[in-house]
């Protein structure tokens, strides 16, 4: 089999093999192309130690001497080069506390985590696969390589990458990996958050954010990943507007929305506060009053404990914060105040968001669609309509109105919102003279 590699790729082949060395692409990027996927990176491992291939090369950098990886930069592009390596003990359920060096391609591999990333290839030897990766990408099955508990007790961070890539390449995991996986999964409170942060981000854009979010509570990882989310699963709703628990309904609308992070976050948080605020009326139906408030607040507490940036934090608390907004809002004023709150980049998500939750509701409606799209356009319209929204916005400012007499900051104030409520009102009218004229009338009201 010849598979199409880069330039530099075969360049460093090459070159280790005409001096002698071993050398070949390995890991995901091979699995990526037996299964049809273009690879974002190449990796390659090598019998030459990190020495032997800082020397071959014109510019290297050494990224990860300890172990055994170069950097190595070619005209069309730079790429890893990993000596072939067996770990030593692993410390924390994450790394190795030392590596051994070797010469042989099979015990690099065989330290892997799965069995389809244990695939290596070089152009004159062809694919090697000492563990059937092959196989397992023609039956679309994820199975750790070796003993799966050892597997995930070495490194607990490998569960979730299970996870991960059982939900990005739709494959199945196999029973004895699966059931390692809920045995070892404890490992998990040592991984730190900004692993767990990536591979949660990776499951959530994929194509599919639902399945990876269903097998994380199925198998109790969630309680791992996401434990202020756990009283989602089996919380029953009890209102004629839902037909399935918290859960069930989060993963409709997961389903829906665009493969956005902060919206598909604020979809999985949009109604994480449904559980803590359920009240039952006489007649048996279940209500959630403020869910919103406190959807967003647990929002914030996890994207922070995560070490989300704070643009992303803000978009998905502000997003969960209105999605219970009235779509049938038409008086201008009230749009008006609505768009400075949100925020006009926020619109689109918003909007995105609604549409989603309305989809995971059992009543559909054409109706209700054109609402939220009309919704959309009628605040799409003031702001390009360029109408001033903000005090920031209006033909005066804090001195003009100090230029009229008056002496506390805080009267100044008062006046600038009044004349923003004119202008909202009347857009025309936000011109200094007539402004001017209107808070004299406001200083000796």
């Amino acid at each position: 089999m010849d598979i199409n590699l880069p330039k530099g790729v075969r360049y460093i082949l090459k070159e280790l093999s005409t001096h002698g060395h071993e050398g070949y692409v390995v890991g995901g990027c091979i699995r990526d192309v037996l299964i049809g996927i273009a690879p974002k990176d190449y990796d390659v491992t090598t019998s030459a130690t990190p020495e032997e291939v800082m020397s071959l090369f014109k510019k290297t950098v050494p990224t990860g001497l300890k172990h055994g990886t170069v950097e190595v930069h070619t005209h069309d592009g730079a790429y890893d080069v990993t000596t072939y390596r067996m770990d030593g003990e692993y410390e924390a359920h994450r790394y190795p506390k030392n590596v051994i060096f070797v010469d042989d391609l099979v015990e690099d591999l065989r330290r892997r985590d799965i069995t389809i990333n244990a695939i290596a290839y070089n152009p004159e030897k062809g694919i090697i696969d000492p563990f059937n990766g092959t196989e397992d990408i023609h039956h679309k099955i994820i199975r750790a390589v070796g003993n799966p508990i050892l597997r995930f007790k070495e490194d607990a961070l490998r569960i979730l990458r299970a996870v991960r890539l059982s939900t990005t390449l739709n494959f199945n995991i196999e029973e004895n990996t699966l059931k390692a996986m809920v045995e070892t999964m404890d490992g998990l409170r040592f991984i730190s958050e900004e692993r767990i942060r990536e591979e949660l981000n990776n499951i959530l854009l994929s194509k599919n954010p639902a399945r990876g979010i269903r097998m994380l509570f199925d198998l109790g990882i969630m309680k791992y990943v996401l434990p202020e989310l756990m009283t989602m699963s089996g919380f029953l709703q009890h209102n004629p507007h839902h037909d399935k628990d918290v859960l069930g309904h989060t993963l409709e609308v997961l389903t829906h929305v665009p493969a956005d992070l902060p919206v598909r976050l604020a979809a999985l948080f949009h109604d994480s506060g449904k559980p803590s605020t359920f009240t039952m009326d006489e007649k048996g139906i279940g209500h959630f009053y403020g869910h919103e408030k406190r959807s967003r607040d647990i929002a914030h507490e996890v994207l922070m404990r995560l070490k989300y940036d704070h643009k992303t934090i803000r978009k998905v608390e502000t997003l969960v914060y209105f999605h219970m907004t009235s779509t049938d809002m038409k008086n201008e004023v009230k749009l008006k105040k609505f768009i400075t709150k949100l925020g006009s980049e926020n619109l689109n998500g918003l909007i995105d968001l609604k549409i989603a939750d309305f989809i995971g509701k059992p009543e559909g409606s054409d109706d209700k669609l054109f609402e939220i799209n009309s919704f959309r356009n009628r605040i799409e319209h003031i702001i390009n309509r360029g109408d001033p929204l903000t005090v920031r916005d209006l033909a005066v400012n804090g001195k003009d109105v100090l230029a009229l007499g008056i002496r506390e900051g805080q009267e100044v104030g008062r006046i600038l919102e009044a004349l923003l409520e004119k202008v909202l009102k009347n857009p025309d009218d936000n011109h200094k003279e007539i402004l001017l004229e209107y808070a004299r009338k406001e200083i000796y009201r």
